[in-house]
């Protein structure tokens, strides 16, 4: 089984609790889909984590992009982008060039799987609406793609006979099977800073061989996060977000 993670974005508190529940469960493979720094204020103690799971896969997000790199990440928002110019400053040198080491994805988890950040076509384009996944479905010839970028979990199945498009919604600790005849694009949602209004951390468990997936949500100790994010001079707004789950 893989835990599939996505924007941890240096929430330290939040990555210990993953941790804690893979090492209850023996997990020991990991599928890292980006955003691994940003916004957070541990961008060195989760990457050096990090780097001691030796993920079966790990690819850069555009806060990745623009945290090892002056001069991306320009159209951010105010407190993206201080964030951004802060974790550049702190990050040790080995750190940092592990960040400009990540590949762009989408990465091959295993055949007819593929691990993206945004869009299957762009890192930075977000899946959001039918529209969009239709061209990403149209965009790979895999029979799965997990994505982020979002911080939404969820995502779509696509009929390749009839073309029907339909949305996968899936509730936390339930395992949802695959069917085999579909296509599927799928978010496990944010480790480090969820958007849909649940404040809890969010990621998914793969089970290849029965072909299955399962969302996790689980709480942590998000006001620790946001107690560090105002310690280390990071705009507010980074912190408040935490607690509303937006």
């Amino acid at each position: 089984m893989d835990l599939i993670l996505s924007d941890l974005h240096a929430n330290l508190h939040a990555f210990r609790t993953v941790l804690r529940f893979a090492r209850r469960r023996a997990v020991r493979r990991f599928v890292l889909l980006g955003d691994l720094v940003g916004y957070g204020a541990h961008p060195n103690q989760v990457l050096d984590r990090l780097r001691r799971l030796h993920p079966r896969v790990m690819l850069r997000g555009n806060h990745d992009r623009a945290c090892a790199y002056e001069g991306e990440g320009t159209h951010f928002s105010l407190p993206a982008r201080l964030a951004c110019a802060w974790t550049r400053r702190h990050l040790s040198r080995e750190n940092l060039r592990f960040l400009q080491s990540l590949p762009r994805g989408p990465l091959t988890l295993e055949p007819g799987v593929l691990a993206a950040h945004g869009a299957p076509w762009d890192e930075d384009a977000y899946l959001l609406q039918d529209r969009d996944a239709s061209q990403a479905f149209a965009s790979f010839e895999g029979r799965l793609c997990f994505f982020g970028h979002t911080h939404h979990p969820g995502g779509w199945e696509l009929d390749p006979v009839s073309h029907r498009l339909r949305g996968v919604r899936m509730e936390p600790g339930v395992w949802v099977d695959l069917d085999p005849a579909r296509r599927y694009l799928l978010n496990p949602g944010s480790v480090g800073q969820p958007r849909d209004r649940d404040p809890r951390l969010s990621f998914m468990a793969y089970d290849a061989q029965r072909h299955r997936v399962k969302l996790h949500r689980l709480d942590y100790d998000s006001c620790g996060a946001g107690r560090a994010i105002l310690a280390a001079g990071l705009h507010a707004t980074l912190a408040e977000r935490l607690q509303a789950g937006t």
